[in-house]
């Protein structure tokens, strides 16, 4: 890290430090020395990551928590950024989502930093989901495929990239990306926040296999997010989602009896829990499948 960085950090750690009511020695045992500690905290030298990070663990404190105070208990642009355009976008507010646009779109040329880019084209196309008549740019979207292949490893930003960006991309790339997904996430697999997204992904996908008549596909992912469900206890509202997909894939496939049984269970859980909204919304699309599936499939 550099030295300005270093020096704020420490001056940072030190505060926590002291507010928890632990001394040097405390913090320092078994880590470094506490002349060492005393200097980082004085700004007047350097640590190591892997050193920091012991030193969270002592405090009692994760590193998303010494990042927040760090930036004077505000959330990151990222974060800030992220809740402007859910707010938009819940709203249906296509202009507010254009103005945001075109601030990432000023960044990126100010700048020259890539991320404003990507920024710019995952809020177009969360635009353009809101309103298909939006014109789109085949640039864009070939900008957003090259960045995501190119990546190795995906991390929070690049699971969020590709879950916000999906009405822009044609099926073949969303069922590539979302396959390839468990190998680009498996480096920050750990990350509880990049589980959620990475399932709420997979969930998304499902629903565009649907919609795009690809039920092979959507039964890939079905069992992909099983698997991962299976392992986390805690992701109420994903496995009720998945419940409900999984009774919407029965109903395509023609096992409608069963599939409406799943997916009229998953819509009595949301009604429990008082979310009228999803309620209503789930309730409208399940008609509509049970329709298609009958025309599809008359007696």
């Amino acid at each position: 890290m550099g030295g300005g960085i270093m020096r704020n950090l420490g001056h940072i750690f030190r505060d926590i430090r002291m507010d928890k009511g632990y001394s040097l020695k405390d913090i320092a045992d078994g880590i470094l020395s506490v002349s060492f500690l005393s200097k980082f905290e004085r700004g007047d030298s350097d640590i190591s990551l892997s050193k920091f990070y012991l030193l969270l663990e002592r405090l009692n404190i994760t590193f998303d928590e010494f990042s927040f105070i760090s930036n004077d208990y505000n959330p990151t642009q990222v974060e800030t950024l992220m809740k402007n355009v859910r707010n938009a976008y819940e709203n249906n507010n296509i202009n507010l989502l254009y103005k945001l646009e075109q601030e990432e779109i000023y960044k990126w040329k100010k700048y020259n930093f890539s991320s404003h880019r990507y920024n710019s084209i995952m809020i177009s196309a969360l635009a353009y989901d809101l309103n298909k008549q939006l014109e789109l740019y085949q640039e864009d979207i070939t900008l957003l495929n090259e960045y995501l292949f190119k990546v190795e490893n995906w991390g929070f930003y690049e699971i969020m990239l590709f879950g916000n960006s999906m009405s822009i991309l044609p099926i073949e790339s969303i069922i590539t990306f979302s396959k390839e997904i468990l190998n680009k996430t498996q480096l920050y697999s750990r990350v509880k926040k990049n589980k959620e997204k990475l399932i709420r992904v997979l969930l998304n996908t499902i629903v565009y296999c649907i919609e795009s008549n690809r039920p092979s596909s959507a039964l890939h992912f079905i069992i992909s997010a099983e698997k991962i469900l299976e392992r986390h206890s805690d992701l109420y509202f994903e496995k009720v989602k998945l419940l409900y997909l999984s009774g919407i894939y029965k109903i395509i496939s023609g096992n409608s009896d069963v599939g409406i049984v799943m997916s009229n269970r998953a819509i009595k859980i949301m009604d429990a829990l008082g979310d009228i909204n999803a309620v209503n919304n789930h309730e409208i699309y399940l008609r509509k499948k049970i329709v298609f599936s009958n025309t599809a499939n008359p007696n």
